[in-house]
């Protein structure tokens, strides 16, 4: 059946006319697809991911229309930090295995490049000092294998570590871990390569490991948080503060660290909410913080508190965003129990609504960037989701395994929140 061409053109402008601009969670997407895709590397501290990262979020502060902090747009600091440019590989018995899948270098990993013999060690091997003495006579030249007893204790961890920390000043270093495996950041290097292999991936008959890892400590790495400031419809003299990391993990060789959920879905959650406000000016000043360093022991947050770039005091809620890419059992408010009032709204925010499964109270954890702010008596909050896939400080961690379920729905809860400040 032929349609004819009058009638044709009025479905076609009906059916764009129903499209209308995207939804928040579809923007989100096109946001969270950017800052874990390829082109910036993870974030991090391997071909100035994290830099390339924050020239982005400042160009989209500057697209909404956000205002700079004291004439500028970014607050600069330096920290410490080990990475791993360089290509690496890691083989067993002659089995090659994929980095960041069967096995993780340790951030606080030195260079060790070649073919070595490994030693079996137990815990026996290293507690009494002549054992000791021994198996680091032994060791030398060679790579050691750990075989330590599985265990959660924090004091025995410790010791472990510092036993592997000890040996690592003798030769590479290969311990076990578990079936997940879970990356971080180091701050200084030891003086040989240190790896931590998938469960099983290693065979206690193995005999030979080629070993390639290259790392590059930078002492002053330089890092910048960006800001972008939403004044109020009044003249008010107060702030909320609206913050999410934008930094991740980076690169480990060639294994890539996307940091979809954590925390590209934040930094998508905080433009997203940073279009509405500065459409809709809300009862106090918000500035809007993308906090590098993060990952690397909370330095862009810190610094911010101590650079001081405004009166801390006027500050009346800090709201912080992390790992808000899933939500199918609703959100947690980390430090609900010491700021009720703020929690208490949320709930009552959501029963009218309906739009989350819950909102679960936390007590205080120095587990994001709100941390340093309530260590200075600053009202703080961290909202975090809850259910949906679990990757986190892995490979897995990528946009098309981020399904964003709840993105709207929270989005609409903090508009409600931060609408409500005065």
């Amino acid at each position: 059946m032929r349609i004819p061409a009058a009638l044709l053109s009025l479905l076609l402008a009906a059916s764009l006319a129903g499209q209308g601009p995207p939804s928040v969670k579809d923007q989100a997407r096109r946001y969270v697809d950017t800052l874990a895709g390829p082109a910036f590397h993870g974030r991090g501290y391997v071909h100035g991911g994290d830099s390339l990262a924050a020239e982005w979020i400042a160009r989209q502060f500057n697209r909404i229309g956000l205002a700079p902090l004291n004439g500028t747009r970014f607050e600069p600091f330096t920290f410490p930090v080990n990475a791993f440019a360089d290509s690496i590989a890691f083989s067993v018995d002659g089995h090659l295995l994929t980095p960041g899948v069967d096995y993780l270098v340790d951030p606080s990993s030195g260079r060790s490049t070649g073919t070595f013999s490994l030693v079996h060690l137990k815990l026996a091997d290293l507690l009494s000092p002549e054992r000791k003495a021994m198996t680091l006579g032994v060791v030398m030249g060679r790579a050691a294998v750990l075989h330590f007893p599985r265990t959660a204790n924090a004091d025995t961890l410790a010791l472990y570590k510092a036993l592997e920390d000890e040996l690592a000043r003798y030769a590479p270093v290969i311990r076990e871990g578990g079936k997940k495996l879970t990356w971080s950041v180091g701050a200084a290097p030891a003086r040989n390569a240190m790896l931590e292999v998938r469960e099983g991936a290693l065979p206690d008959s193995a005999r030979t490991a080629d070993i390639r890892v290259v790392n590059r400590f930078n002492p002053r790495h330089e890092a910048r948080n960006v800001w972008g400031v939403a004044r109020a419809k009044g003249r008010s003299k107060d702030w909320l503060l609206v913050t999410a990391h934008y930094d991740h993990l980076g690169m480990m060789g060639q294994a890539l660290f996307p940091g979809a959920n954590d925390n590209a879905s934040g930094v998508a959650m905080l433009l997203s909410l940073a279009e509405w406000f500065k459409k809709h000016p809300a009862k106090v000043n918000i500035l809007f913080v993308a906090f590098a360093g993060e990952e690397a022991g909370l330095k862009g947050s810190e610094w911010f508190v101590v650079d001081r770039p405004l009166d801390l005091s006027r500050i009346k809620l800090v709201l912080n965003l992390d790992l808000n890419g899933t939500g199918e059992e609703g959100i947690t408010v980390v430090n609900a129990t010491e700021q009720k009032a703020v929690y208490d709204k949320l709930v009552a925010i959501n029963a009218k609504s309906g739009d989350l499964p819950q909102v679960k109270a936390r007590g205080p954890a120095c587990n994001s960037d709100h941390c340093p702010f309530v260590q200075k008596g600053i009202p703080a909050i961290f909202v975090y989701t809850m259910g949906g896939v679990s990757y986190y400080h892995d490979v897995n961690d990528r946009p098309e395994t981020l399904p964003l379920t709840k993105f709207d729905g929270l989005y609409r809860t903090l508009v409600a929140l931060i609408g409500g400040v005065k």
